[in-house]
């Protein structure tokens, strides 16, 4: 039994000293990455590995547009532009005196990123400017009367001032064969003078309308000569229309009130402030513009068809009108071609 035990202490001593060299054995990394700065955009740049390591160390790159440079134990990287529209990956190789490991660099592709939208041009011109992310060989097709420049990862749009009573519209596209953004670009100048052609008494005539800014934005005067009664009228620019509303004051025919009205060839006449006689911008081949006016339905009941110039004894109503100054129907504006403003 003595014999016994002392085998079994044996054996325990054994299992001990044992246990103690198996965790004197177990040691630290030679080679560690302890943070990574490796991924990129197209663009390049540069990035950064750390490592930690029992000896020196060095690095390489699989592939010749990631350059690497080695301080201690930062290994630097310098990647080049990638001008494919595909992504890449190349490998970094560490070693130290008794460890390797690898680290992977991830380069985006060449992105085409631009927000190029609409454009309404002032009268005066100027610029307008939108981001373009690319170096991809792209293709600009401006009109004659844009130009454009290209300053780091913008593209700027000029246009010059434009004449009194002109428009202009076109269509500008970026495109890299692939991918194609487009946009209207849009120029007038509503100032100017108009011949204003209208309907009285089942004949039709001309007379002239001089259009003025104001100090409003897009409010413009405009003053006419030739029509039942001459005077000066408010009219409004909005989404590509003229629009012009009833009940404007025109001045005074003693002893009346003359108010600009609406007209329906009925024989029905209103003062309403929000009733509109509303005309789309168009322009013929040469860009001189064309103003239809029509009825856009805030007559209710009722149809625009043209102004009719009420005589009152104060503010517009039943009981102050007294009668009126003729009708102008069918109007229509359209640029006048020889200048004669007075």
């Amino acid at each position: 039994m003595k014999k016994i035990i002392n085998i079994l202490i044996l054996a325990l001593c054994t299992m001990v000293v044992g246990c103690g060299d198996d965790d004197d054995a177990v040691k630290s990394p030679e080679l560690t990455v302890i943070s990574t700065d490796a991924q990129f955009t197209y663009k390049g740049g540069t990035g950064l590995i750390k490592v930690l390591a029992t000896s020196a160390v060095e690095a390489t790159a699989a592939d010749s547009w990631c350059h690497i440079s080695v301080s201690d134990q930062d290994i630097s990287l310098s990647v080049d532009l990638n001008t494919s529209i595909s992504s890449r990956t190349t490998m970094v190789t560490i070693r130290s005196a008794n460890a390797r490991t690898e680290v992977p660099v991830t380069q985006l592709g060449d992105t085409f990123i631009c927000d190029l939208k609409d454009v309404t041009f002032a009268p005066a011109g100027g610029d307008a400017t939108f981001s373009l992310d690319t170096k991809r060989d792209v293709k600009v097709t401006v009109p004659q009367w844009i130009t454009y420049r290209k300053d780091e990862n913008q593209i700027i749009f000029t246009a010059p001032a434009i004449q009194d009573g002109g428009y202009r519209t076109s269509t500008v596209v970026i495109d890299d064969g692939s991918v194609a953004y487009t946009a209207e670009f849009t120029q007038m100048n509503l100032n100017g003078v108009y011949d204003m052609l209208f309907t009285n008494g089942g004949k039709r005539y001309a007379a002239l309308c001089k259009v003025e800014s104001t100090g409003e934005a897009n409010v413009y005067q405009l003053t006419t000569k030739g029509m039942p009664v001459d005077a000066a009228f408010l009219a409004t620019y909005s989404e590509g229309h003229l629009v012009v509303s009833f009940g404007q004051y025109l001045g005074d025919i003693d002893p009346y009130k003359v108010y600009l009205c609406a007209y329906d060839n009925v024989g029905t006449l209103g003062w309403g402030t929000t009733v509109q006689y509303v005309a789309p911008i168009a322009t013929d081949e040469n860009y001189n513009m064309i103003f239809v006016f029509a009825d856009n339905g805030t007559w209710q009941g009722q149809h625009v068809d043209g102004f009719y110039y009420g005589a009152f004894t104060g503010t517009p109503s039943s009981s102050t009108y007294k009668g009126g100054y003729g009708t102008a129907t069918d109007i229509v504006m359209q640029t006048h071609l020889t200048e004669s403003t007075d």
